[in-house]
């Protein structure tokens, strides 16, 4: 969404290709490997209180051993701040970004409209037979074009996408952010926080990946549309013909600087 709607919108479709796509998704599961995976396998999670793990291993009461997840102060740190909060920063400037674009955008668009539909002159003053006279007007001068439908449409479906991911970030936000506090501050505090809120904690977060399926279908036409492709095999009955792929003569204007595409 940031660079469809703040960067080059109008080359977004052929700067996106499905490579490109998949090397940014195998990005999203390649760093988590590299700050979770790897490094709990290689106990770097547990180094300087391994003594602390093997106490609270072994329960007294049930002569039993249990199995104690706990990291230390570099780790909690570092993984905390990569796998959340750096995250949630650029998120949260990117959404400012593109809040702040997409009303630049809609004013342009206006602007726009107006350039091309000006208003019905009052009234039809009608010329007296015999005396009919060509309008006036230079016939080389262009005529004006009205707004072009495709650049309208595609701003318009991309900042309605960007809302609803704006949405999708919030519940994001909201489900794991007190997983990551506590992350942080209980190596702090002499891992004191219960074991309890701990799993409240970690199932709220569990809990966001259960919603997010359900506020891409109900938030968004598109993702339903997808949704209801890949469940039902490519049914070509919820397939449409996409605007953007239609390919329409246009012109060029300039407004404040900015080169938008007429039909």
């Amino acid at each position: 969404r940031y660079y469809a709607i703040c960067c080059q919108p109008l080359v977004y479709r052929n700067k996106m290709t499905p490579l490109r796509i998949a090397v940014m998704l195998g990005g999203c599961w390649v760093i988590p490997t590299f700050i979770s995976f790897l490094p709990i396998m290689q106990g770097w999670n547990s180094i300087g209180i391994i003594d602390l793990i093997q106490q609270r291993q072994f329960n007294k009461a049930s002569n039993s051993t249990y199995c104690i997840f706990m990291v230390n102060k570099p780790y909690a740190i570092t993984c905390s701040v990569v796998a959340f909060y750096i995250p949630f920063l650029l998120m949260v400037l990117a959404y400012h970004r593109i809040y702040v674009t997409a009303r630049a955008h809609a004013r342009q668009i206006r602007l726009l409209q107006r350039a091309g539909n000006p208003q019905e002159p009052r009234g039809n003053h009608q010329e007296p037979r015999g005396n009919h006279q060509e309008p006036q007007g230079n016939p080389q001068e262009p005529r004006q074009h009205p707004p072009d439908q495709h650049s309208s449409h595609r701003m318009k479906t991309e900042t309605k996408a960007a809302k609803t991911l704006c949405i999708i970030m919030g519940c994001f936000c909201l489900c794991w952010a007190p997983f990551f506090v506590t992350n942080i501050v209980d190596p702090f505090i002499n891992y004191s926080v219960p074991g309890k809120l701990w799993t409240a904690f970690l199932w709220l977060g569990y809990i966001n990946s259960g919603l997010n399926p359900f506020l891409y279908a109900f938030l968004n036409k598109a993702f339903r549309r997808a949704f209801l492709i890949i469940l039902c095999c490519g049914d070509e009955r919820y397939r449409r013909p996409s605007i953007l792929g239609q390919t329409v003569p246009c012109s060029t204007t300039t407004i404040n600087g900015s080169t938008h595409v007429l039909r």
